[in-house]
C-alpha cells in the first residue's frame, strides 16, 4: 500500500528505479496488515502536526488520559498527555510550531 501523497513520485529517497533508496514501498508492504498490529512509532523532532490529513487519522492517542480536563489520569507524572509531551516547551501540546 503506497501513500497516497500526490508527491510520492518525487520523493526519490524513499522509492527510486535505481534502488537509491531506503525501499519505503518494501518496508511498507513487511509492515502492514498483520504484522504492523502492535507497532507504535515516537517522533523525537521538534514535535508533531497531528492535524495533518496524512497522521490526523493514524496518530496514538494516550488510552489512560481524558483530553483537556487538566488531570493527570494515567498517572505518569504528565497532565493531559493525550499525544505525547512537549519536553521542549513543557506541555501537553506536542504539535510541531517549526512548521517540519
Amino acid at each position: 500500500r503506497f501513500p497516497n501523497d500526490a508527491n510520492f513520485t518525487s520523493l526519490w529517497g524513499l522509492h527510486d528505479q535505481a534502488d537509491k533508496d531506503i525501499d519505503a514501498p518494501e518496508a511498507w508492504r513487511t509492515f502492514t496488515g498483520e504484522y504492523s498490529r502492535g507497532i507504535t512509532v515516537a517522533v523525537i523532532d521538534t514535535g508533531v502536526d497531528y492535524t495533518h490529513e496524512d497522521l490526523r487519522e493514524n496518530m496514538w492517542v494516550n488510552p489512560g488520559e481524558v483530553p483537556g480536563n487538566g488531570i493527570d489520569d494515567d498517572g505518569n507524572g504528565y497532565v493531559d498527555d493525550v499525544y505525547g509531551y512537549d519536553f521542549a516547551n513543557g506541555d501537553s501540546d506536542p504539535m510541531d510550531e517549526q512548521m517540519h
